[in-house]
């Protein structure tokens, strides 16, 4: 009996062992598997946000499950808006801004705004002009030089900002708004209720409305950067300032001819104001001469009346001989 129990023990211990290593393969193997499908659903996922960052509204953020914001690469050119502001002076007056318009136009470039003064003062002829005008960034170098040549320059100040970071800004907002834009149409095309339509429709309003003010705004920018703005101050004078080098024997020369020539040019100025008002100055001379006319005749009236026998000094001289008699 025992010899017939032994095998048959003996068969079940091995059937026992056969079975679990077949139930330790299969478990092996449903790990493998799980290990090999998670990455594909984790590249899904990272797809899936990409996609949502890309149709997120501006301000709003998406990230993943690490908290990690996913980066959108955008190529980076950069952005400069060039200003320069210039004073010029001109013997010519209206042959200079002549020649400063043939030139704008020359160069690819139009005017912004002009403006023109004459004088505070009336028997001067000198006169006073503002002009801005806009000249392609390309162009800015050689259109300074040509201003040099046809005026005076006494006065540049050339300065750039760089808007490269609120370009890149305004660009990378206004490509999710455009795919939010498509994906909203497809939305609503498939849209079967009412309440989901207005909803999309509303959504879509709101994100026209933003891609307006985002497309407005790069335009603005393209404007800045593509034409540089010339800001010129231009005043008719007499005689340019001379530009000399700085040695100090060309400087004194300089600085004596300066003074000399201001000098003259203010007796002739007062000369001229003297003539041009002397109208004036003559009923001031009139007025003055009655006013001390009128004081020197009551003046010589007081003295008069003092004079008389029955006041006055007279007066007074009786009383005191009266006085000594008693």
């Amino acid at each position: 009996m025992k010899r017939k129990i032994l095998p048959i023990v003996f068969c079940a211990i091995l059937l026992f062992i056969f079975l679990n290593g077949c139930g330790a393969a299969g478990l092996t193997g449903q790990s493998n598997s799980t290990a090999a499908y998670a990455p594909a659903v984790q590249n899904e996922n990272v797809m899936d946000m990409q996609d949502t960052a890309e149709t997120a509204s501006p301000g709003e953020g998406v990230f993943s499950s690490s908290n990690v914001m996913v980066p959108a690469e955008i190529s980076v050119e950069q952005k400069i808006i060039w200003t320069v502001d210039m004073e010029v002076e001109t013997l010519e007056f209206d042959s200079f801004l002549s020649n400063l318009e043939q030139e704008v136009q020359r160069f690819g470039g139009y005017l912004e705004s002009s403006s023109v003064s004459g004088s505070s003062i009336q028997y001067t002829s000198n006169r006073y002009g503002t002009v801005t005008v806009r000249i392609p960034s390309a162009q800015l170098d050689a259109f300074l030089d040509q201003v040099g040549k046809i005026g005076t320059v006494t006065y540049t100040n050339k300065s750039s900002e760089d808007i490269t970071l609120d370009y890149v800004d305004v660009e990378s907002r206004i490509e999710a708004l455009e795919v939010e834009q498509e994906r909203l149409l497809a939305l609503l095309e498939s849209a079967q209720d009412l309440e989901s339509v207005i909803q999309l429709e509303s959504r879509l309003s709101e994100v026209r409305y933003q891609l307006e003010n985002y497309r407005s705004t790069q335009n603005r920018y393209d404007s800045l950067i593509d034409y540089s703005t010339v800001s010129l101050s231009i005043q008719e004078v007499q005689r340019v300032t001379t530009v000399h080098d700085q040695s100090v024997g060309q400087r004194i020369a300089a600085g004596w001819s300066d003074t000399l020539y201001r000098l003259k040019n203010g007796c002739v100025d007062f000369f001229v104001w003297f003539v041009v008002n002397l109208p004036y100055l003559l009923i001031w001379v009139v007025l003055a001469g009655v006013v001390v006319w009128l004081c020197l005749r009551h003046r010589k009236k007081r003295r008069k009346k003092a004079l008389l026998p029955d006041g006055g000094v007279a007066g007074k001289d009786s009383g005191n001989q009266t006085k000594e008699e008693k």
